[in-house]
């Protein structure tokens, strides 16, 4: 099975896709880490979204240089934690039953799985529509 070329005949790059829900995430993450490191130094907005920028492009940087082995072992790890939090929130916070917990623990584990899945392909879409350039 080949991976979707950056023209694909499915649409354009732009369509809706699971990944961009991660892809929002990772922006989140770098924009509440400048947005910390700068009020731990005591800096303006300004610099909070400067430090952002530059930890997204190192976070960008990092996710383009992994491979396939190493993005797909964080990618199971990642949706293997999320989905055990799930359920053990809904096991013993909400005191539901572990068959109905394990039941509802299913949905995180295919959205986050499927939002990595997506993100590869959106991730190998970019590089060849920059290498296309």
């Amino acid at each position: 099975m080949s991976m979707p070329q950056a023209h694909d005949k499915d649409g354009t790059i732009l369509r809706l896709r699971a990944g961009l829900l991660l892809l929002a995430a990772l922006l989140l993450l770098c924009l509440s880490g400048g947005t910390f490191l700068a009020r731990q130094f005591q800096l303006g907005y300004g610099w909070a979204l400067l430090i952002a920028l530059v930890i997204a492009a190192g976070v960008g940087y990092g996710v383009f240089r992994l491979t396939n082995k190493a993005y797909l072992a964080i990618a199971a790890l990642v949706t293997l934690v999320t989905a055990y939090f799930a359920y053990d929130f809904l096991r013993n916070a909400m005191g539901w039953s572990a068959g109905l917990s394990l039941t509802f623990a299913l949905v995180p584990l295919v959205v986050v799985g499927a939002a990595f899945w997506d993100f590869r392909r959106l991730k190998v879409e970019i590089r060849a529509w920059l290498n296309s350039r």
